[in-house]
């Protein structure tokens, strides 16, 4: 709201506001254009008086902010599912992310079975239609 730096809980680095998540959070909501910063101030407004009161925070704490979150942890989840599950439907923008998080895993210390057997456990449990 105040459009302030945040600082990193892991890294302890100072960032910019993610506007375009944020954005793409409210859109989940049908929350657009210039009715953005009222929602925001509706959170922190909700947020603040929660807070005030002693009672805990979550992201369920406020349903449209609930709502919208789950909404866009569906979506992610759901646009990760079609790129890890090899399917023969799979384009090429899949197949690049999907080459993408391979590399990441090996990259982080996952050996090759690993990295497969991981990706097939997310394809076969993240999402069912």
């Amino acid at each position: 709201m105040n459009k302030t730096r945040v600082r990193d809980r892991n890294t302890k680095e100072e960032l910019p506001p993610d506007e375009g998540f944020l954005k793409s959070i409210e859109e989940q909501i049908a929350i657009i254009g210039s009715a953005a910063d009222g929602f925001r101030q509706e959170v922190i407004a909700y947020l603040w008086s929660t807070s005030r009161h002693g009672e805990k925070i979550s992201y369920k704490s406020y349903e449209p902010l609930k709502e919208a979150i789950e909404k866009k942890l569906m979506t992610s989840v759901r646009d990760i599912s079609r790129i890890i599950t090899k399917a023969r439907t799979r384009d090429e923008e899949q197949g690049e992310k999907y080459n993408s998080m391979v590399k990441n895993l090996l990259e982080n210390g996952y050996c090759e079975s690993c990295v497969d057997v991981v990706l097939k456990y997310a394809a076969n449990n993240l999402w069912k239609d």
